[in-house]
This record gives C-alpha cells, sequence and structure tokens, in this order.
C-alpha cells in the first residue's frame, strides 16, 4: 500500500503546485515534487527496489499527463533516474534534512537531464528544436534550486502520510536504517543481519 501512498500524494502535489502556478500566474521555475518523493523513497528505504521503481515510473507518467510531454518520455526518465539514485545510494550516505533537500535537488537535475538526453536523441522525428532543447536544459539550474527549497516540505508531507497510515491500521513505524557507510564499518548489509532492499 506504501507506493499507492506515494503516489496518490504525488498527483495531489502535482495538481496542487500546479494549480497554484497557474492561478498566481507565477512565472518562476516550480519545484519537481515528483523527484522530491523519489528522492524520499531511494534514500529513505522506505520501499523495495521494484516497489521504488515503481513509484518513479507511476509519477512519470503522471508527469507526462500534467506537461503534455509524449506519453512515456517522463516514465522513462523517472525509471531511469531512480535506477541512478539507487546505484548513488549505495555509495553515499544522505543524512539530515539539507543533504535530504539537495539530494532532492540532484535527483530533479537528474530527470532533466535524462529528459533532454531522450529528447534530443529523437529531436528529429518530433520536429523538437535544437535550440529551445538547450535552452530548456539551461534552465534547469533552477528547477533543480526550486525543488531543493521545496524539498523539506514534501518530505514532511510524505512521512505524516506514511506515519497516518501506520496508524490507522496499527502498525509500528519502521525502524532507522543505517546509512551505507555505518554498514560497511559494521561489516554488516543496509538492513542489519538481513538483506537490503535494494539488492
Amino acid at each position: 500500500m506504501r507506493p499507492l501512498i506515494y503516489i496518490a500524494l504525488g498527483w495531489l502535489l502535482l495538481a496542487a503546485v500546479g494549480g497554484l502556478g497557474q492561478t498566481l500566474g507565477l512565472t518562476i521555475m516550480l519545484p519537481a515534487t515528483s523527484a522530491a518523493l523519489v528522492a524520499h523513497v531511494v534514500f529513505g528505504r522506505e520501499l523495495s527496489l521494484p516497489s521504488g521503481l515503481l513509484v518513479a515510473v507511476s509519477l512519470g507518467y503522471l508527469e507526462d499527463l500534467a506537461q503534455g510531454t509524449p506519453i512515456g518520455l517522463l516514465s522513462l526518465a523517472y525509471g531511469l533516474s531512480c535506477c541512478a539514485l539507487v546505484w548513488s545510494s549505495r555509495r553515499l550516505a544522505v543524512e539530515g534534512p539539507i543533504a535530504r533537500a539537495l539530494a532532492a535537488g540532484v535527483a530533479a537535475a537528474l530527470v532533466d537531464l535524462v529528459t533532454f538526453a531522450l529528447l534530443f536523441s529523437v529531436r528529429f522525428r518530433l520536429g523538437v528544436d535544437t535550440e529551445a532543447l538547450v535552452t530548456g536544459l539551461l534552465q534547469a539550474r533552477w528547477h533543480a534550486l526550486a525543488t531543493v527549497l521545496a524539498a523539506p516540505g514534501v518530505f514532511v508531507l510524505a512521512e505524516l502520510a506514511l506515519g497516518a497510515w501506520d496508524r490507522a491500521f496499527g502498525r509500528r513505524p519502521r525502524p532507522a536504517r543505517r546509512s551505507p557507510l555505518q554498514a560497511r564499518s559494521a561489516g554488516s548489509t543496509l538492513e542489519g543481519d538481513g538483506p537490503s532492499d535494494w539488492t
């Protein structure tokens, strides 16, 4: 059920941020709340790898629908970015609110880079102007910055939603997981004596 909570929260955030931007006529770069949720899934280790990929691809599909991009483009970009983030999560410890917010910014930048690469590879078939693609890529830094600023709020909402679900069904909250660096120093896996969710 946790993957569905992430997907529902992603849809609500996507609608809320887009609606707010449209209503207020905002011209600033809006945050990638879906990328922040993917970072929360990966670095918080809330889900198994298949479930995490399901969340990432589903959020990408919702982004495809919201932005009017070719269906499957952002789904693929989010899926590939999730795999890259999982690879990095095995080597980097992301702890504390600042590090987690920066990880969300990296996730947003990674999604933008993968999307650019995919569009660039099929630009002639889709009739996309190369100069427009490059101009869009240069704006990725502002997209990442907006995501960094919004990430703490997204993380709080995710934890509140997951905590409410656990309390509603009388489940105990999951114990805090070790960082990869702590696991290496202890000579064990991320889960302690059991196998890691990401293997």
